[in-house]
């Protein structure tokens, strides 16, 4: 009778954990659903904003953002309430303290911000966004569990957008699906095509077709969004991020040592080759976008340059530069066009522009720790580090023409923690059930 009593309650505690496990395993999905799904198709039925008001617009909150954001926080900890024992070794990973690190500087910030509601408003989303990325992963029971998921929204969005092109009219500039521009189309199309590179070298059979398929009309929807940025991004860095895993686990040595590396000897490389022919950014500008201006990106790094230099140590305030109203430097003094921006077309200028060399410097460190975490799975989990460089590079590079670093719930910044921090959970595979 004792043994059947025990049977049942470990039966029952089982249930429980496979439940908090079932839970964790959709979150990182569902909050990339929101972000490539939801959001943009509830802001084009909404009609959006007239550019004349986008920085007024952009100040005020967002009541459906805030009630989904709490709600799946509070999901999240509901699922990790029998896990947190494991809590203390995920928040002391490098890449969650780096994180934190940032996230306390940006809070010291508010004291200074022009636009302290608005700036304490937006930390508080992106520390909520932040801890449902930490606890579900850091407390997640399956690595392929939570991939499965993506993989099965990476189709539904190809699904959506095939709809959204047949039905929507091309902008003049390229077609744009269900997001307000082109390059929201072409990020997100980058980001499908990454993910099933990674989904068709582990599944097997009609899963593994379906992939592919969705893999082919991506890259359609990519080049007919003529997002030049992600495009040339997502056919070059599957080729280095493949070569590179290769020679790293043939050689065994140290993934991390061998990627500074290569890395560092590729930088030297390129500005001996620019000035020893001439070729610089100008002349790279005409290659990629007919003109030396980067499409215009010239103009707004400028003025925020000059921005930056009026207080370089700690920028103007986390989240208080861009869509901060009527009162922000923006609204004042930004020349012609720029002002019906909420974006410098450059992270890191963004990034430096509000946290200053501070907040730029937490950042740098925080790109390479999410570098080196990925590339310890090299020896165990070749799939796997593929698809965690690829994204990291991606968001990396993207970061150079558009911006995302702690930027809301921007996508391509959820895909940079979500890759630095997938290799926190545990694979459900023996070691001799890896592929190459």
């Amino acid at each position: 009778m004792t043994d059947q009593r025990l049977t049942l309650d470990q039966t029952a505690g089982g249930s429980k954990r496979d439940l908090a496990g079932f839970v964790l395993s959709w979150l990182p999905t569902l909050m990339f659903a929101y972000a490539i799904l939801i959001a943009p198709m509830m802001m084009r039925t909404s009609g959006g904003v007239d550019d004349g008001d986008i920085n007024i617009a952009a100040s005020k909150s967002n009541a459906l953002n805030q009630l989904f954001w709490l709600g799946l926080f509070s999901l999240a900890l509901l699922a990790s309430l029998k896990r947190l024992n494991r809590l203390p070794a995920v928040l002391l990973h490098p890449v969650v303290l780096a994180i934190f690190a940032y996230l306390a500087f940006s809070g010291l910030t508010v004291f200074w911000s022009p636009v302290p509601g608005i700036a304490f408003r937006r930390l508080v989303l992106q520390v909520i966004l932040l801890l449902c990325f930490i606890l579900s992963i850091g407390l997640g029971d399956s690595r392929e569990a939570t991939l499965n998921r993506m993989l099965a929204l990476v189709v539904l969005t190809v699904a959506v957008n095939c709809l959204a092109v047949v039905l929507i009219p091309p902008t003049p500039i390229g077609y744009a699906g269900i997001y307000p521009q082109k390059n929201g189309l072409g990020a997100v199309m980058a980001f499908v095509i990454l993910t099933c590179l990674y989904g068709i070298t582990v599944k097997k059979g009609l899963t593994r077709f379906i992939l592919l398929g969705t893999t082919g009309v991506a890259f359609i929807l990519l080049v007919i969004s003529q997002s030049k940025t992600s495009l040339g991004l997502t056919v070059l860095i599957p080729l280095v991020v493949y070569v590179f895993v290769g020679l790293a686990y043939h050689l065994r040595v140290n993934a991390f040592v061998l990627f500074l590396l290569l890395a560092s000897t590729g930088l030297v490389l390129a500005a001996f080759l620019s000035a020893l022919t001439g070729f610089g950014l100008d002349e790279l500008s005409m290659v990629l976008f007919h003109d030396t201006t980067f499409t215009g990106r010239t103009v707004i790094w400028d003025f925020v340059l000059d921005v930056i230099s009026r207080s370089w140590l700690g920028g103007q305030g986390y989240s208080s530069f861009w869509g901060a109203g009527v009162d922000s430097i923006v609204f004042r003094e930004a020349p012609s066009f720029v002002s019906l921006l909420l974006q410098a077309h450059n992270g890191y200028l963004d990034v430096l522009v509000e946290t200053g060399v501070i907040g730029f410097s937490i950042l740098m460190v925080l790109i390479l720790l999410a570098l080196r975490s990925a590339t310890q799975l090299v020896q165990t989990d070749r799939q796997t580090t593929r698809l965690c460089l690829m994204l990291i590079l991606f968001v990396i590079c993207h970061n150079l023409l558009e911006s995302s670093w702690f930027r809301s719930f921007s996508q391509i910044w959820m895909l940079f923690i979500f890759a630095a921090l997938l290799p926190l959970l545990p694979s459900g595979k023996a070691p001799g059930d890896q592929k190459p």
